[in-house]
This record gives C-alpha cells, structure tokens and sequence, in this order.
C-alpha cells in the first residue's frame, strides 16, 4: 500500500491544488495529514477532504503549533510504520501540485531497484521537479538546475554537510522508514536526515524528471534559491549569525547520528563521521585538508570555503552566546552537549570508540586500511 505524508501548516491558500492533485493519481494512494496549529481555515478544509474521502484522507489535528515541520514529519512517519501493509510513504508539501502519474512511475522505479537490491535495502527515491510561482508560472524547468544541485553528490560524507534531497519530491521504502522513523536529538530537517539514513545504510537515486510542480511563494518555509545568483550571494552576506547557527545545528546532527547509529554503521563511515565532527577544533589550514581528503565538498567551491571559515571552533559550540529572547530552550541544550574532545560521541553505550585529535591520525588509518 502506498501512503502520502503530509505535515500542513496555515496552508489554505494552496492546499486544496495538492490535495486534488494527490487524489487524482493513477494509483491508488491514501495520505495520513498531521495539522500542526492552523488558525487559517486549514483545519476545516482538512475536515471536508476526510469527510468527502473518509477511506483515502486520515487526519491528526494537533492541540498546539510545535514549530517545525520536522518534527511533523517524523510523528506522521512513526504512524506509518505501525501498520504493515504501509510499503511504500511518499512525502507532501501543503503548496506543490503532482503530475497524475507521478505515484505510478516512481513506484514503478522503486520495485525495479527493490528487485535487484532486496526488499530489505533501505531505498530513497526522489524526482526532479518544476519550479513555478504561486500562479503556476514556470520559473524554471529543474528543481536542481535552479537550485544547482548536483544529484550525483549523495555520500555519506557529502550528505553530511549539505542536503540535496527536497523531501516533497522523496519516496521510501518500507525498509527505509524502520530506520528513520525515531526521532533524532537533533535534526536539520526530516528529509535531510532521511537522506544521510539512507546514504549510511542503503541506497539514494535521483530520477531527473520533473514529476511535480515546486510553488515558489512568500510563504515558503525554505524555498527554492538561484543559489549562484548575484542577489542571493550577497544576501548570505547580511546573514552571518543565522549561517553560524546553521553549522551548529549541521554538527550537532552529526552527534546525533552517531548517538543513534553508531554501533551499526561500518568503520569507513564511523571514520567520516569522526572526521566531520573534529572540523570544529582544527584551523581553516586543518580544516580545508579535512574538507579535501574526506570530500566534504558543498554545490559550489566558493560555498566549500565559506564553510571552513564559518564552521564555529569548538568552544564556541560549548559555550555560545546564547540571547535568552531568540533562542530556544532545546538550541541552548544541543551546544551545551558539544564534547570537549572530538570524538565521536559522549555515549555510553558507544563501542570501540577511539578519539580523533588530528586528522593526520584519521587519514594514517584510513590509508594503512586502503
């Protein structure tokens, strides 16, 4: 059985295109909603497509706004999987539109590489899609093209520093969603957690046909960005303590990840993870030779170097100057949890779990094993 995943939130305005859009697909599908505090009509459109399509539309209708799509998403994922005929989730923004036969030629895919990989390999999917305005006006024809988004850059090690997964254009198996369904201590952003899961233990392919159409609008929580534009280059320029607070929160998923996979995850991606976790106690020299032997490369070059200046060093992490009014409760948490050392993480549970003070030591292992 198929299920669509959406997360809705003060979404009215765009949200009966999607739902009609999902609907009308040549296969079969049934879309479990998970409302998060809409105040704007959302709910009761919400209670008519449940009411009109009572064995196609679940809903789950939170009491209060948790603040994050994320967390949205992994409820919804969590009660998915509790039903086992649920093989296959496809994930839903509230504003896209979907080709009618966007379910049929992506399951199609997914049983093809199924067949040849085993029901048992965890499987992420994901299509191109057509960036239009919020009047169905086309922007441009690639998602990734606008965006410049490489699909071909899907390591482990290049996941772990930048995501170029869109989670609305993302299918997974069911093999898949068992190991990404618990929530994380701390997360990016679902589909990007989903796509480092994958990467680690399964597989990640990009079909470069656009299957849906990505509403650009004001309201966009992220939005798609002409990444290699001259407005928006100098417009990260003004952003300096947002991008700061990004990385912050980009390695603190790192520990995470390892707080919760370690054990299972192989010795070359137990040594990635080292390394991408010690970035914050060496020099930008330190750094770029890290960036360069353990390819974490971003889309662009000139993005990769801001990186290795802008990566907090590590006491900045453990001690931040944290704005009481602006910051959240669980933000403070998370930098107070940085390790004093760069190991991996400050787990108990952790096995064989070996620090790494230089990445001199990392790359001395990693070619005596090459």
């Amino acid at each position: 059985m198929v299920m669509v995943l959406m997360a809705t939130y003060q979404g009215k305005q765009y949200l009966e295109q999607q739902l009609d859009s999902i609907l009308a697909q040549t296969v079969p599908v049934k879309i479990l909603i998970s409302d998060d505090g809409s105040d704007d009509g959302t709910r009761e459109m919400l209670n008519d497509y449940a009411g009109w399509y009572p064995k196609q539309v679940f809903l789950h209708h939170r009491t209060e706004h948790t603040g994050g799509a994320a967390g949205n998403f992994f409820w919804l994922m969590k009660e998915a999987l509790k039903d086992e005929k649920n093989e296959y989730i496809f994930f839903s923004d509230q504003d896209d539109v979907w080709e009618n036969n966007k379910v049929k030629v992506m399951l199609h895919r997914m049983r093809v590489l199924e067949k040849g990989l085993g029901k048992q390999c965890p499987i992420l999917l994901y299509s191109d899609m057509e960036v239009v305005d919020e009047d169905m006006y086309e922007i441009h024809e690639s998602f990734a093209g606008y965006t410049h988004q490489d699909p071909d850059r899907n390591s482990f090690a290049e996941l772990l520093v930048e995501n170029q997964v869109t989670g609305g254009a993302s299918m997974i198996n069911r093999a898949l969603l068992e190991r990404c369904a618990k929530e994380p201590e701390v997360c990016c952003m679902h589909d990007w957690w989903i796509a480092l899961t994958a990467s680690c233990f399964g597989v990640i392919e990009f079909m470069p046909r656009a299957l849906s159409k990505y509403r650009q609008h004001g309201n966009n929580v992220l939005g798609a960005k002409d990444a290699g534009s001259f407005e928006e280059m100098k417009a990260r320029l003004g952003r300096g303590e947002e991008v700061e607070r990004n990385y912050r929160r980009m390695l603190n998923q790192g520990i995470a990840f390892g707080r919760m996979f370690w054990k299972e995850m192989d010795k070359g991606e137990r040594m990635t993870l080292r390394a991408f976790l010690a970035l914050p106690y060496q020099s930008a020299a330190g750094r770029l030779k890290n960036i360069r032997y353990n390819h974490f490369y971003k889309n662009s070059m000139l993005q990769t170097l801001a990186m290795c200046v802008t990566i907090p060093k590590a006491e900045k992490m453990r001690q931040p100057k944290v704005d009481e009014e602006n910051t959240s409760k669980s933000e403070t948490e998370e930098w107070e949890q940085w390790p004093e050392k760069p190991g991996v993480v400050e787990n108990p549970e952790v096995v064989e779990k070996p620090e790494v003070k230089e990445v001199q030591e990392t790359e001395k292992v990693q070619d005596e094993q090459a």
